[in-house]
Parts: C-alpha cells; structure tokens; sequence
C-alpha cells in the first residue's frame, strides 16, 4: 500500500509543474505593464518606475525571475501584490484561503447521498413515472445555469420567505444558499452516473443469482450491488470536486462572499497578476490533493488497483 501511495505522489508532480510553467508564462504574455498600472497618475516618474520594477524583480530577465518564482513557492510566497503595492499576496488571500474549499467539500458531501440515491431510486425504477421524472429533473439540474439559479433561488428562499440571507459571510447561514447551488449540478450528474451504473450491475450473473437464491431485494441491492456501484462513482469524485471549486469564482461573486474565487475576479480586473497567480495555484493545489486522496481510497476499497501494474 506504501508503494501505491508514493506512486500517485510521484504523479502529482507533473501537474503542479505543467500549472507552475504556465500560470508564469501567462503572467509574462498578459497585455499591459503592471508597473504603468500601479503608478497611475505618476506615470511620467521614472524614478519611481525604477523603484518599483526592482522591488517587483522586473527588470531582471525572465530566466531568473522564473528561478526566484520557483525559490519563493518553495517558501510558500507568491511574491507581492500589484493592486495593494508591497503588500504579500499570502496577506492578501490569507482570511479566504479556506472558504472556497470549504463550499466545494461540503457542496460535494451534500451532492453525493442526493445523487447516489435519486440514481438507484431511477434505476429499480426504470421506465416507471418515477424515473421519467427523476430524469427530467436531472436534466434540469445540469443544464440551468448556476447564476439563474441563483436569482431564483435568492428571490424564494432569501426575499419571499427569508430562510436566508442575500449576501454576505457572517455566520452558517449564509452559506445555505451556496452551497445548495453548487450541490444541485453535481448531484444531477452523480444520479445519472449511478443510474447507470446501476442498471449495469443488475444486469449481472451474480445479481442474477441472488434472486434465484430467494434472497430478500433488499439485500440484492444494497449488499451486492449498491457496493459496486459506488467503486466508479468515487473515480469521478474528484472531478466533481474540481468543477465545485472553479464553480465557486461565480457563487462567491453572486453571494458576496470573501473567497478566493472573488477575489480572483477583482485581481483579474484589477491586473493584479501575483494574486491571480496564486489562486490558480491553489486550486491546482487542491485539485491534486483530493485526487491523491480519492486514489488512496480506491486503492483501498478495489485492492487489484493498488498491485497491478
């Protein structure tokens, strides 16, 4: 199992490298100077350009600024902010470092009994009323966009009945309504997976002969196939929670809420590289590591992935 799990560490990698070499490349292609930027009005002061080109590191060439880049990740610093001059990226991220992943996880805790249980409900239903149903609300579920969603659901929950706040980042309230809209996509597409996962495995000689035996259809679902379902399922949870973190830069916009996805937005629109750098990074950063997890478990729950080759 120690093997297995240096292997998939070893695999990480080549990721964290692959979104190190290009989220600098694009900070260096970027139109704009950021240092024109940050002087503003005092465009015309060279002296003050200079200062801020060497306090920056920019005026040296791109080979050592990408080798100082790399020295300071090593340390855990991104460099200064160019939207709050000589001020820490680490400062300026630090208070929303974990709201976003804080969303996405429990958006995926949330999503993942909805989805498993709306999925095996269609499938022991299959082209029953039930399962037509359940089908058109998935369908809905993946495709209303998040931000339309969101106004209605404000408009309901927030305006009309008052279960929750519009917006804000002031108590567990104000998280309802969030992380409910992240969870409604990821749960319409984890049903869908375990419909049809599960009308595979029912469709299986050994299902086939549990029936036969007389056993219980209660015990033929939930202890010979649900546990062979749910083996695919934790593949694609990784996935699912890679799209819920990028899916918080819209809700934290929408909700007003202090994230990382927010502020990677106001950093877009401010030219604030360093910063938007550093976001990319992070998300790269957590992406890798709940796969890594995610492999660890399955590796532990179908032990022929951990020792084949």
């Amino acid at each position: 199992m120690s093997a297995y799990v240096v292997r998939r560490l070893l695999g990480l990698l080549p990721v964290l490298a692959a979104a190190i070499v290009l989220t600098f490349a694009a900070n260096q292609f970027v139109p704009g100077d950021p240092v024109t930027v940050m002087l503003g009005d005092q465009g015309g002061n060279v002296e003050l350009e200079q200062k801020l080109r060497r306090e920056y590191g920019l005026d040296r060439p791109l080979p050592v600024q990408f080798a100082d880049y790399l020295a300071k990740l090593a340390r855990g610093d991104f460099g200064l902010s160019f939207r709050y001059p000589s001020v820490p990226v680490t400062q300026v991220i630090r208070d929303a470092l974990w709201i976003s992943p804080s969303l996405a996880a429990a958006a995926l805790v949330l999503a993942l009994p909805i989805g498993i249980s709306l999925g095996i409900v269609a499938a022991l239903r299959r082209n029953t009323l039930a399962d037509t149903g359940i089908i058109l609300v998935l369908v809905a579920g993946l495709s209303i966009p998040n931000f339309a969603l969101a106004a209605f659901f404000v408009w309901i929950f927030a305006l009309k009945l008052g279960w929750a706040p519009v917006a804000g980042w002031t108590s567990w309230r104000h998280a309802v309504l969030p992380v409910a809209l992240l969870a409604i996509p990821a749960a319409a597409y984890l049903a869908r997976l375990a419909r049809t996962f599960m009308l595979e495995v029912l469709q299986q000689d050994y299902v086939r002969t549990a029936r036969a035996k007389g056993l219980p259809e209660r015990l033929v679902v939930w202890r010979h196939s649900l546990r062979n379902v749910l083996v695919p399922i934790l593949t694609v949870c990784g996935v699912i929670f890679g799209t819920l973190i990028t899916g918080t830069v819209v809700i934290e916009t929408i909700f007003n809420i202090p994230g990382l996805g927010r502020i990677a937005i106001d950093s877009i629109f401010a030219r604030d590289y360093p910063v938007t750098m550093a976001i990319v990074m992070l998300f790269t950063f957590f992406y890798a590591i709940i796969n890594f997890i995610v492999d660890v478990l399955y590796g532990i729950v179908d032990p022929r992935i951990r020792i084949s080759r």
